[in-house]
């Protein structure tokens, strides 16, 4: 089965959308829910017109964010020369992990800021050789405080995007200047605007933004599911870090930011309001990614058996499992 995802064609695509259809069934089935909230950040005032759509237009909307979430996330690896090859097996991955819980089923401004992450990962790894690097590095660090400000469980990209200068350029002090004022400029757009309409209370204050989460005891499969996960990211990054030695500088550098922005994402779920578990669809991606190199370069049986695995799960937890 993973064959047919090791090459980019019109056929592997086919068999990535009856995938989709086939792990969301559920949400064609019955409507997901919308879970938004003023804690998450701007996307609530955005996407507060869903609540009044139909639900058949919801359950489409939900399967076409998560195929096109994929598609996005396979580009950029592709783009960026991050594979030994052209492969559609990142995508696989990512709609493999995106259907493991019945809690990611469902219309979130985690979902919406998935779609950002993506360009900022991309925007990060290209600034390595950018041709206009300070515009580069400015559009970057606007892009991070511009999500941020969307979805505040994001929080952790001031860190991310730091780093990721410190892994893909020489240290120059301009440059940490503009990324700086590219990380604020957002923010001092938006406080303007609200200052001068009298709506400076909707401004976030600290104490609707942070709190030490007291994590609710998971179901016994809950803690499987996450093993098993963590299990096959792992022998992802390993994969990687085995097959290192060949790649390009750029290459290299660029999976040392995904390896960043997945653990420093992670502990979003202790410390910001509402981020669990919805934002750990935003550590799927890098682990996505990790998952879908092993998948294209390993030559053993443990793709076909990994892949079998991740799809008992998600059948198992989304119509048997208790939650």
């Amino acid at each position: 089965m993973i064959s047919l995802f090791k090459d980019r064609s019109a056929v592997s695509v086919f068999w990535l959308i009856i995938i989709c259809f086939g792990l969301h069934t559920s949400s064609l089935l019955h409507a997901p829910d919308i879970i938004i909230s003023p804690a998450d950040g701007y996307f609530y005032y955005i996407l507060q017109p869903l609540k009044n759509a139909q639900p058949y237009f919801i359950s489409l909307l939900f399967i076409l964010l998560i195929f096109l979430l994929a598609m996005q996330l396979n580009f950029m690896l592709n783009a960026l020369h991050m594979f030994p090859k052209q492969t559609n097996t990142a995508a696989l991955a990512f709609l493999l992990f995106s259907a493991l819980l019945p809690q990611f089923n469902v219309l979130s401004t985690a979902l919406f800021a998935c779609n950002l992450f993506i360009w900022i990962l991309y925007s990060a790894c290209r600034l390595y050789a950018a041709p206009n690097p300070k515009t580069s590095i400015f559009n970057f660090g606007m892009l991070c405080g511009f999500s941020i400000l969307l979805y505040y469980p994001m929080l952790p990209l001031i860190i991310i995007a730091l780093l990721a200068l410190v892994i893909m350029r020489s240290f120059r002090i301009n440059e940490w200047f503009v990324l700086f004022f590219g990380l604020i400029t957002p923010a001092y757009f938006l406080a303007s605007y609200l200052f001068l309409t009298g709506n400076l209370k909707f401004l976030p204050k600290p104490l609707q933004i942070f709190d030490i989460i007291q994590l609710p005891v998971p179901p016994i499969m809950f803690i499987i599911t996450f093993a098993v996960s963590t299990l096959i990211i792992l022998w992802g990054i390993f994969s990687v870090q085995s097959s290192g030695i060949n790649a390009l500088i750029q290459v290299r550098k660029s999976w040392s930011v995904f390896f960043i922005a997945m653990l420093l994402l992670l502990p979003a779920v202790f410390f910001i309001k509402e981020a669990y578990p919805l934002v750990l669809l935003l550590v799927i991606l890098p682990g996505a990614a990790y998952t879908g190199y092993a998948f294209a370069s390993s030559r053993n049986i443990l793709p076909v058996i990994f892949f079998w695995v991740l799809l008992g799960l998600s059948i198992y937890n989304n119509w048997f499992a208790k939650y």
